[in-house]
């Protein structure tokens, strides 16, 4: 009879399965778990070679997974799952949880950190830990709890209700530009908003989805990019502060609008659908906490984005009168 070692699979290869299908590159694998890409193939195929049958496809560009691969990943996200919250399950816990929840600066910044007390007080029995990253691969080396991930509306493909089980999708959000109120004085009679001094963010060129492209805005005049920034969080606040027009997410300006810090320059019908959506997920299928926190990030999202719907806009004004006395 072979030994139960002999019968397991190499779990450094299955590590590298899933890191490789989640990422969906052999190069950013390699880059998350600190190996050559080399060595990355080496474990695939050792893998493979232990089952028996291919796992991946390569593809001209890119890769995806054989039918066999598909029902590897569904058994596989659950026992990960299970295997990551090890640690919380068997470590000694005197006093309470240290429950890590990570998410990017911005959502922080923007929407999440007034809620902070609020959401203590909804997990007495917890010690939360909050993480931030800036781009996606250390998201993904992040070791937390509960995830917040900003990830493209169509980029998840559900293989089964396990996995569904592990994620919670926030509502869908919107994009419009706004400007604070004070700045809205200054545009010139027959003018309207696109006369002031246009804020991006990311590298120029890197705008992939239309939404955040000034040309997308621009139909009644040429505009003028003034300023660039790094990330969605900069732009806001440089809004904020009167250095001109910014493109918003409908969450991280939901409490700016409301306290007219800041003020949408479209109706509900002219804001764009934002090609992302904003996701909670947990990798451990038996941390009931983990899903609880998420159903609460959630629903007060849902309850936040609803409000916003009624706020008064700027849309339609074009003198430097009407516009002020509209910001007031």
């Amino acid at each position: 009879m072979r030994s139960i070692s002999a019968q397991m699979p190499p779990f450094a290869g299955l590590l590298t399965f899933e890191a490789v299908l989640r990422l969906g590159s052999m190069t950013l694998a390699a880059d998350e778990l600190g190996l050559t890409q080399s060595a990355v193939s080496h474990r695939i195929r050792a893998l493979e070679s232990f089952f028996g049958v291919p796992l991946l496809e390569r593809l001209n560009p890119g890769l995806r997974a054989t039918e066999a691969g598909l029902r590897l990943a569904r058994e596989l996200a659950p026992l990960l799952g299970t295997i990551a919250g090890l640690r919380r399950r068997i470590a000694d816990q005197s006093g309470p949880r240290i429950f890590r929840l990570g998410l990017s600066p911005s959502l922080l910044a923007w929407w999440l950190s007034p809620r902070l007390p609020s959401l203590c007080n909804a997990f007495p029995d917890l010690s939360i830990e909050v993480c931030t990253w800036d781009t996606a691969a250390e998201a993904a080396r992040a070791e937390v709890d509960l995830a917040l991930l900003w990830l493209p509306q169509a980029g998840k493909m559900p293989t089964d209700k396990t996995e569904d089980a592990r994620e919670l999708p926030f509502p869908s959000e919107s994009v419009f530009p706004v400007v604070a109120p004070r700045l809205l004085g200054s545009i010139g009679p027959g003018q309207d908003w696109r006369a002031l001094p246009l804020l991006a963010k990311g590298r120029r060129g890197e705008e992939t989805e239309r939404e955040w492209s000034w040309a997308t805005w621009l139909r009644k005049g040429p505009g003028h990019e003034t300023l660039r920034f790094r990330d969605i969080g900069s732009s806001l606040q440089a809004a904020m502060d009167g250095n001109g027009v910014a493109l918003a997410r409908s969450l991280l300006v939901a409490d700016a609008l409301r306290q007219q810090r800041l003020m949408r320059l479209t109706g509900l019908g002219e804001a764009q659908a934002c090609s992302n959506r904003q996701v909670a997920r947990w990798r451990d299928p038996q941390d009931g906490t983990a899903e609880r926190m998420a159903a609460w990030l959630v629903s007060s999202a849902g309850q936040d984005m609803t409000a916003d719907e009624g706020v008064t806009t700027g849309e339609g004004m074009s003198t430097g009168a009407g516009m002020a006395a509209g910001a007031s």
